[in-house]
């Protein structure tokens, strides 16, 4: 799938507004620097310069490079682990797209550009100082620094990625590696909740104001795969007709609060900063939204 080709099936809004989304109402430090920090995390997806970069070493399948560039931060990892420490995608979308990407590109030329590219982005789109970008970072590797690493694969992989010396890659790399501590997090959580990957995919599309089965297909389930779950979901009193239940409200909603408190070092080592830097890094994102350089649907952005 060519960079094209997956920007449309991303970037497309919404064919009519979305309805009020329970996700709107859980707002916490934690869930609010989530979702400031995800479009600016999102350029080591959705660069452009990435993009030309990966084809220009000979990797145009732009979902290869992909799944390639996040699951680098385990290594070379089996095909199996790569597409277990990615949770929500099915293994036989992901898998073969994994070692395709894996045999085009070295673990060093796919770090690289991970590292590299989002910044000539960020910098194009935004115009935003070194001195803004670097204290920006320089803010988030404080909770980087400090944050839980246990069951976190994902995330300690990327730490110990070298810093990019780029002010905007800094920033870009620091809002990834938050992405990923986060993603791991409520990983872990679901998991300990008894959810299997398309369960979690299924309530998360409901609580971030999706229709049911809108979102879940893009993770490449079969059709009976998703029926299964929703299945499963409804037997549990999570489900409803096609949305959750009250008790499938608070459910996931306790899910959140899991996975806010798996990240509550990272909060705790920002500290007073926290709330100033969070507004920062909202506008920088809303900047790269309006700029057509991020998804536009609210939906997606907090899906992620």
């Amino acid at each position: 799938m060519d960079y094209a080709t997956m920007r449309g099936l991303f970037f497309a809004p919404p064919t009519a507004p979305r309805p009020p989304s329970p996700a709107a109402g859980h707002d916490t430090p934690a869930r609010r620097l989530r979702d400031a920090i995800e479009p600016l995390a999102c350029q080591a997806i959705w660069s452009p310069e990435a993009a030309e970069d990966y084809a220009a070493l000979g990797l145009d399948d732009y979902f290869a490079a992909y799944v390639w560039q996040r699951t680098a931060a385990l290594g070379v990892p089996p095909t199996a682990l790569a597409v277990t420490a990615l949770g929500v995608f099915a293994p036989d979308l992901v898998g073969p797209v994994y070692e395709k990407g894996a045999a085009a590109l070295s673990r060093a030329d796919v770090v690289r550009v991970r590292l590299d590219a989002p910044g000539r982005t960020v910098r194009r789109e935004l115009g935003v100082s070194d001195a803004e970008a670097g204290r920006a970072a320089a803010l988030l590797r404080r909770g980087i620094d400090a944050a839980e690493t246990t069951a976190r694969p994902l995330f300690t992989g990327l730490r110990a990625d070298p810093w990019p010396q780029d002010p905007p890659a800094a920033l870009v790399h620091a809002c990834n590696l938050l992405r990923e501590h986060r993603g791991d997090s409520h990983l872990a959580a679901c998991a300990t909740a008894g959810l299997d990957p398309v369960q979690s995919n299924v309530l998360t599309e409901l609580w971030c104001g999706y229709a049911l089965l809108t979102y879940t297909p893009s993770r490449g389930w079969s059709a009976e795969r998703m029926d299964a779950a929703v299945t499963a979901l409804r037997a549990r009193g999570l489900v409803e007709g096609d949305a959750l239940s009250a008790e499938g409200l608070r459910f996931r909603g306790g899910l959140e609060a899991t996975t806010d408190a798996m990240q509550q070092t990272v909060v705790d080592a920002i500290g007073p900063d926290l709330d100033a830097l969070t507004k920062q890094l909202g506008e920088w994102s809303d900047a790269l939204v309006a700029a057509g350089a991020a998804p536009p649907d609210p939906a997606k952005r907090l899906a992620g």
